[in-house]
């Protein structure tokens, strides 16, 4: 199976690597805006699932294996997955096109942007250090990057690959 097919046709939400359907049972069809057809349905979650799914993302990041790597390792992967985004370019591009009503040239624009922002922060993970500041006389301080934690996030319909 490839990452279009897993995409289309998945009425339900991912939540700690399980595709399970919305606690409602509620689906939304997915509309084509260039003809207004339905072409897909996807589950219509709510508080219920963004709470599962932060949840579930916080545990795996504690006690599993994302949480244990090295920026170093995680970087390979964001690299891999950039480049299992450019291997499916084509079939990406039509779904995009399709569920944002773009003109596919545009789609395949974004799809093989997308794949270079995955290319480029797989690139970046392992070099993206703090830094020392001057502060007062005999003082420096010290800025240190964290991640912000786990989230959730609703994005633009008209956007969607280059947001992920």
């Amino acid at each position: 199976m490839n990452i279009a097919q897993t995409i289309s046709g998945a009425a339900s939400c991912l939540i700690g690597g399980r595709w399970q359907p919305a606690a409602s049972g509620a689906t939304l069809p997915v509309l084509c805006p260039s003809d207004g057809k339905a072409f897909d349905e996807i589950a219509r979650g709510g508080a219920e699932e963004v709470d599962a799914a932060v949840a579930a993302a916080r545990t795996a990041f504690d006690t599993g294996v994302w949480g244990k790597l090295t920026a170093t390792e995680r970087g390979r992967l964001l690299s891999k997955l950039g480049e299992a985004v450019a291997a499916e370019h084509e079939a990406l591009a039509r779904l995009e096109a399709r569920d944002t009503g773009k003109p596919l040239t545009q789609a395949r624009t974004d799809i093989t942007c997308t794949a270079r922002y995955f290319e480029y922060y797989g690139g970046a993970a392992d070099k993206l250090h703090g830094q020392t500041i001057p502060f007062l006389n005999g003082y420096q301080v010290q800025v240190i990057r964290e991640p912000h934690g786990v989230t959730g996030h609703i994005i633009p319909w008209n956007y969607p690959a280059q947001m992920v």
